[in-house]
């Protein structure tokens, strides 16, 4: 804090406040009294305060220094993850050698937020689930889950390790629709349909996404997903939700169920739980988890399906579904297989803007590329064709309108196809392709060269 130095007689060694006053009600200033002022300092003892008081020279009048160095950030996050391994219930090792620790779902990580103070945490939403058509022939459901869920009252989450929280911060985010326009990193690269009808205010979107396995260098990454965001580029509340392959993140190369959540601009928000917010309800599915199945080129395809909604009258929902509880205002996300699973929600008290629908949605793919300007492979790793069995699809594109029910997209002059300008992938809008498909788009790519 300040300076990072401790408060001395060395007035200069520190950060000050100077010439503090007060002003009455006749518009006159009077420095503190000196019997009235209580020192606050926190317990800590990594940061100080030292009451100067008056002071000699008058260009200083009243003075207080102040500040510290802080606590070690190594020494921080192995304090939280051993407060975290305490507090678990129950620890849950997998196949793929991930950790996940139980915990109480009324003393879960996620109340940690400033914002969720005195927070009673949602168990049983009020959702309404409704099948679409049969998924065509060589079209299967991804299965997802822990084999084994944690105890009654206690949710998993991915427990991260020291390494991890400590890129945290300096991994790149999912961009937002609106950076996409401004000031994106030139290192993501994106392919997307974007519904800009802004008109029609959104309260849902939908999709079912293909999955594939992705060989991604370590200091890449290949994001698929939906966005909803509103609120202007600076401040914007965004909600994104799909799969990824992301090494540095999981330490591997697993295509992993991930959301993305920043309520105000990037200056809250995080991936999955790595920071408190996403509030954990389900026992067996949560955010991080690897996929079990994957699509093969031109052969059997393994998908899953993405509803981001905010709830207003009854609903029609399917598969993987995250919508906003109007009662509560808060943002749920399902995985609707038989039965659908509740896994848990962002309250509303996160966001800046997205608290009454949305003006923009979208469908499609990020890709980072790596410190040498090579983009991952997107997709299924090979440019969109005719043969939807040949590169990652999303079908069943839908946006929801104030009552709860699935709208088409709008005509093709609302409707803007954002493709990468590095040429190494490709995005094809097929539209309405009959009643299995519905809208459908392919996309992505081999990936390569892209810097520049």
């Amino acid at each position: 804090m300040g300076s990072g130095h401790m408060p001395d007689d060395i007035i200069r060694d520190s950060t000050y406040f100077r010439q503090l006053q007060w002003i009455d009600a006749h518009g006159d200033c009077s420095p503190p009294p000196s019997t009235d002022m209580r020192e606050w300092v926190d317990k800590s003892k990594v940061k100080d305060m030292k009451n100067h008081h008056s002071v000699e020279d008058p260009d200083m009048a009243y003075l207080i220094s102040y500040g510290g160095p802080g606590d070690n950030d190594d020494t921080e996050l192995e304090r939280q993850i051993k407060f975290m391994v305490k507090a678990s219930i129950k620890t849950i090792s997998t196949a793929e050698r991930d950790v996940y620790d139980c915990f109480d779902i009324d003393k879960q990580p996620a109340l940690e937020h400033p914002l969720l103070k005195g927070h009673k945490v949602q168990k049983e939403p009020n959702l309404h689930f409704k099948r679409f058509h049969k998924a065509p022939a060589n079209v299967n459901a991804a299965q997802l889950g822990l084999k084994e869920p944690c105890p009654v009252g206690t949710v998993p989450i991915l427990r991260a390790t020291k390494e991890v929280l400590n890129k945290e911060k300096s991994l790149l985010k999912i961009p937002s629709l609106a950076a996409m326009k401004q000031n994106a990193p030139s290192s993501q690269h994106v392919v997307s349909l974007v519904d800009n009808k802004i008109r029609n205010v959104k309260f849902g979107i939908y999709a079912s996404l293909s999955i594939y396995n992705l060989t991604v260098a370590h200091d890449q990454f290949s994001s698929h997903n939906v966005w909803i965001e509103t609120g202007p580029a600076d401040h914007i509340s965004m909600i994104a939700a799909g799969w990824q392959v992301f090494p540095q993140l999981y330490g591997d190369t697993s295509s992993r169920l991930f959301i993305y959540w920043t309520g105000d601009g990037y200056r809250n928000g995080c991936y999955n739980t790595l920071c408190p917010g996403f509030v954990q309800v389900d026992r067996r599915i949560t955010t991080g988890l690897p996929f079990s199945h994957s699509s093969t080129y031109g052969g059997d395809q393994y998908e899953f399906s993405i509803l981001i909604q905010q709830l207003r009258q009854k609903t029609h929902q399917q598969f993987f579904l995250s919508n906003q509880d109007r009662a509560t205002g808060n943002w749920w996300l399902v995985v609707v297989s038989d039965p659908p699973v509740k896994v848990g929600y962002w309250p509303n008290e996160l966001f800046l803007y997205l608290r009454n629908g949305s003006r923009h949605t979208a469908w499609g793919g990020v890709g980072l590329a790596g410190g040498d300007g090579v983009c991952p492979p997107m997709g299924s790793g090979h440019m969109p064709g005719r043969d939807f069995k040949h590169a990652a699809y999303f079908r069943q594109l839908f946006w929801i309108n104030g009552h709860g029910d699935y709208s088409y997209l709008p005509g093709s002059k609302d409707m803007r196809e954002w493709v990468d300008k590095s040429k190494v992938y490709g995005l094809k809008n097929r539209q309405y392709v009959g009643q299995e498909m519905d809208y459908m788009i392919s996309y992505g790519g081999p990936g390569g060269y892209c810097r520049g």
